[in-house]
């Protein structure tokens, strides 16, 4: 039974880009994820640190309060605060209780002398006006109230506490630059896709052109040995126009000629479109290659034995017309590399649980290794006039018309084999013919749709 062939697929340069895209998402998703997560374990960190600064200043300001005999506990508690201080790596700004930045002052005069004592990490013009940098810190601590509530310091006496200062703080540079990690990551990320498009674009473009160049070429390929051969006919009928035998042996072969033409725009219209499928026996289809090939291969100039192994039946759903084509191109890359005069070319077929595997070997100068990867690419060839057109038509053909597979199965010095290996399908002989073998189930099926 006919079927027909799903050839409508999404291009591999369209996956290809999809998948940059949700690489691209989920770097950033993950990037984000982490960074928000630093950031949180960070600001967290430095909350504990500011408070616990502002725990032992409350606690040195109560001990400096409540007794002239605690001078130890005072060395001790100043001892810390000015470890702590030393580690505070974020910027933090101290007032008094009235929200104002108190300055250390001169012994002399008595005035305002700078304001390093209440500050920490704060980037300001310390070299300015004594006033100048007043208002700039007051600014700052402005600044710093809108996005961190500062933190009182009490003063505390019996069960009385009263508030002598507030500590204002902002988050350390490393925790800003740790925010922006994620946009830095997006602009690279961005780029690295722009690139990405851009190099996948200029490889479909130069594939696109490559394949269009192939086809124009292959086309001509296809039609100059038929139309070449009808020309030989026409001015053979000019010639000996009164001999009968010859011209009904002219016209023979200017329809078999014509035929040919048929054959090759019937191939051609098939691709890039569904395809017909017939179960065929195998074996029928190569003979009729071999035969082609038996009256051409001795105008290449090369003695090449070209045979044909046959073994049981085998049947496989194929399009006919298409799959010469594969074989045709196999046959035809056989003979050309095969630069002796004792040149041999087998093919051979057989199924394996299930599997019709079909083998064309030859024994050429077999194919470069370095080469092995690009063999099937449009547009690749290592003939001097060749396009690179048949092995990439008879790759499409086998896999995605037909659901098989076409590789090297080895190369070497001494020939190449081509493997292809496609489904098998039961078949039942009817008038000399094959059919499918349709399941119960399957006919059941048919007659509801057909209803």
């Amino acid at each position: 039974m006919a079927t027909l062939l799903k050839t409508i697929r999404r291009p591999v340069s369209a996956n290809i880009k999809i998948a940059l895209v949700i690489l691209a998402f989920l770097i950033v998703a993950g990037t984000l994820f982490f960074t928000n997560r630093l950031v949180g374990e960070l600001k967290t960190r430095e909350n504990r640190t500011i408070q616990f600064y502002a725990n032992t200043y409350r606690s040195l300001a109560s001990v400096q309060e409540v007794s002239e005999e605690a001078m130890h506990s005072t060395d001790v508690l100043s001892g810390v605060l000015y470890d702590i201080t030393k580690m505070i790596d974020f910027p933090m700004i101290t007032t008094d209780a009235d929200r104002k930045i108190q300055g250390r002052l001169d012994t002399i005069t008595g005035k305002v002398k700078s304001y390093d004592d209440q500050v920490r990490n704060v980037d300001y013009d310390s070299g300015a006006p004594i006033e100048q940098q007043r208002v700039e810190l007051q600014n700052r601590i402005v600044e710093m109230g809108q996005y961190h509530d500062p933190i009182p310091i009490y003063y505390i006496q019996n069960s009385d506490s009263t508030v002598i200062n507030y500590v204002y703080y902002d988050e350390s540079s490393i925790i800003k630059e740790i925010r922006l990690l994620p946009y830095v990551g997006i602009v690279i990320i961005s780029m690295f896709i722009f690139v990405g498009y851009i190099s996948f674009s200029h490889v479909k473009r130069n594939e696109q052109s490559n394949i269009w160049v192939g086809m124009a070429k292959e086309t001509a390929h296809q039609l100059g040995t038929p139309l070449s051969s009808l020309l030989g006919w026409i001015e053979l009928l000019r010639y000996t126009p009164e001999d009968t035998d010859q011209v009904l042996e002219a016209a023979d072969e200017m329809q078999r000629d014509v035929e040919r033409l048929n054959k090759i725009a019937h191939r051609f219209s098939k691709i890039g479109s569904a395809a017909e499928v017939k179960v065929v026996e195998l074996n029928a289809v190569l003979r009729h290659v071999v035969t082609y090939f038996e009256r051409r291969l001795p105008h290449l100039g090369k003695k090449v034995a070209l045979t044909l192994d046959e073994s049981a039946p085998a049947y496989v759903a194929i399009n006919t017309d298409l799959f010469e084509w594969v074989f045709e191109n196999l046959v035809r890359n056989a003979a050309d590399a095969i630069d002796h005069p004792d040149g041999k070319i087998r093919m051979r077929v057989h199924e394996v649980r299930g599997v019709v595997v079909i083998d064309v070997s030859d024994n050429g100068r077999g194919i470069d290794p370095k080469n092995k990867k690009d063999i099937f690419r449009p547009g690749f060839s290592t003939k001097t006039r060749g396009w690179g057109l048949g092995l990439s038509l008879a790759k499409r053909i086998v896999e995605e018309y037909h659901g098989g597979r076409i590789f090297v199965k080895n190369s070497s010095s001494s020939g190449t084999t081509f493997r292809i290996r496609l489904p098998a399908v039961e078949a039942e002989i009817i008038n000399g013919k094959p059919k499918q073998k349709i399941s119960p189930f399957r006919m059941r099926l048919e007659e509801l749709r057909a209803r």
